[in-house]
């Protein structure tokens, strides 16, 4: 019987976990089926059920990844990977690192950075985990690796050698680790890959949150770093799951601006011009004073919203307080935020209690009002919600609707500040507990620079087959590009021109349109606990409870492994 060899868990993983991130993968579907995002990542072949993560990936498309294992002195490959959720560990045999496979450092090669630069021959993705301990093996063994072992993750794309994801934090290890190895073979609907040289980089999702006609909505994605190349925009819409998706409208907005501002279109399309950012002096987390640091750089060393909360209210909350100079009457609220990976998980458990009436329920729900479905989210703290302080009262100036998991995006909430007295300025945000990540917070008190806003049709649209769609997304007249399948892309092209020499060009996707799940959930439906979702804050008191749940698990393995 060949051995097993057991790297150890190490303690200092379930006191630190307040420095930790968490990389998000964000699927929800709230008790009137109304999802917040399409975020199961998932291979071509993989179902979509969130609690079956591991068994799909030991069975699929299992050829299409190299997995390296790295420790302080030494680099392995990973071969006949199995992920157990059950331990919350990860198992395989430990082989060399074939020359092949060239897109990370080695330490003793002097000229790793040259063969960073090489493609992989054979085209797999690479995963590279850190772990905290040495590993003394042979070719024989076993080993066995705890998710919480593992500090970091990083993946790079074949094509081109480009870090995909780097994910720091000791929260890496647990649930994340399970999640991004099936979201960096696919992914989620509908994605967004702006061309970048030769090859398409993701940059976000389109309309999150609309899973029903009824829900149909506009959405503002910005598209950083997207650059034109000889004035011609190219990008991807594709469908990565298990779902059907409607697009309506993908029309580009162009702003040509002086490349000392910074632009951001609101959630209602507005333009705003961002000058001069100001962090905040502190912040408080359901009203005990946290780090600053997080909200100072986009790192992705995000708040969690994962603080203790004693309140009945069933939310978390952060509180930003800034100086308010004199002279101003509004201001600017500039964010960078996304929704996170613990939801996921928390919807699989919220969702296994419909069993085989999902498909019967979510044909009702064409029926229900979207004011229905829109006041559930908002009873159960899903969107990110911004208030100001004015007489010692919170007004509340914004719900942020669900921007999806994989990416932070940049937004902007303007703020009138004509009642508000103090010489500071405080501001909450509220969800759910852990719903959200935020990995940056401003605020802004320049004037808007009056800029011309261009709105700017595709000249192109071509999908896998070949067939040209241009005319499915240049308005907005529910005559849909309708994506059913997994693997329907199509590439879309705009005529931009350039901008002036000293100025600089700002693009966003203006996007219409819904999705619909496709499952087959078996079980007999929970309704008793379904009913219990009805009340405020339920889904945020559920998601805590599981968090225990979690936690409880994992320290039981970590005595396991400790005294093996």
């Amino acid at each position: 019987m060949k051995k097993k060899l057991r790297l150890p868990v190490p303690p200092i993983f379930y006191l630190i976990r307040k420095n930790s991130q968490v990389i998000s993968v964000f699927m929800t579907l709230v008790i009137l089926n109304m999802s917040i995002s399409c975020s199961n990542y998932r291979t071509k072949t993989i179902t979509s059920k969130s609690d079956t993560f591991a068994q799909k990936y030991n069975s699929k498309n299992r050829n299409n990844r190299y997995i390296i294992v790295h420790t302080d002195t030494e680099i392995w490959h990973l071969n006949n990977p199995i992920i157990n959720e059950d331990q919350n560990e990860i198992t395989g045999f430990l082989t060399p690192v074939v020359e092949n496979h060239s897109l990370y450092p080695i330490k003793k090669n002097p000229k790793s950075q040259d063969r960073r630069k090489l493609k992989t021959a054979n085209k797999k993705l690479e995963i590279h985990f850190y772990t905290n301990n040495s590993i003394k093996a042979d070719n024989s063994s076993q080993i066995i690796i705890p998710f919480s072992n593992i500090k970091e993750l990083k993946v790079y794309e074949p094509d081109t050698g480009k870090k995909i994801f780097n994910i720091i934090g000791y929260s890496v290890g647990t649930l994340a680790v399970l999640a991004i190895i099936i979201a960096v073979t696919k992914s989620s609907c509908p994605f967004i890959y702006i061309k970048e040289g030769n090859s398409f980089a993701f940059t976000g999702e389109l309309y999150p949150g609309a899973v029903l006609p009824t829900l149909e909505r506009t959405d503002y994605l910005p598209l950083p770093n997207f650059k034109a190349q000889n004035e011609e925009y190219e990008l991807k819409i594709s469908n990565e799951l298990l779902e059907i998706q409607y697009t309506d409208l993908a029309q580009l907005v162009v702003v040509n601006h002086s490349q000392f501002n910074e632009v951001l279109l609101d959630q209602n399309g507005k333009l705003h011009t961002i000058a001069k950012k100001e962090a905040p002096e502190n912040v408080t987390s359901n009203n005990r004073p946290i780090s600053i640091k997080p909200s100072l750089e986009k790192d992705s060393k995000a708040y969690l919203f994962d603080e203790e909360n004693y309140s009945n209210k069933g939310t978390n909350n952060i509180v930003l307080t800034f100086d308010k100079p004199t002279p101003y009457n509004q201001a600017k609220l500039v964010l960078s935020t996304k929704n996170s990976l613990w939801f996921d998980y928390v919807y699989g458990k919220f969702n296994e209690q419909f069993g085989s009436y999902f498909n019967t329920f979510q044909k009702q729900q064409l029926k229900v009002p979207a004011e229905k479905n829109i006041q559930w989210r908002n009873d159960q703290g899903i969107p990110l919600s911004v208030y100001v302080k004015s007489n010692n009262e919170w007004v509340l100036i914004e719900k942020i609707n669900p921007v999806g998991p994989m990416a932070f995006r940049d937004l902007i909430v303007p703020i009138d500040l004509e009642k508000i007295n103090s010489p500071k300025i405080e501001i909450k945000l509220e969800c759910g507990y852990m719903f959200w990540e935020v990995d940056y917070a401003a605020i802004d008190y320049s004037k808007d620079i009056p800029l011309e806003t261009h709105y700017v049709n595709p000249f192109s649209a071509i999908d896998e087959k070949g067939s040209n769609v241009t005319d499915l997304l240049t308005k907005e007249d529910k005559n849909y590009l309708v994506q059913p399948n997994i693997g329907n892309e199509v590439i879309v092209k705009y005529h931009v021109s350039s901008p002036k020499k000293e100025e600089e060009q700002t693009v966003f996707l203006k996007n219409r349109g819904y999705y619909t799940y496709i499952r087959d959930y078996k079980g007999i439906p929970n309704f008793a606990k379904l009913k219990t979702f009805r009340e405020k804050g339920a889904l945020s008191q559920f998601s805590k409870v599981e968090y225990t749940k979690f936690n409880t698990i994992s320290n039981l393995n970590e005595i396991v492994f400790n005294h093996e």
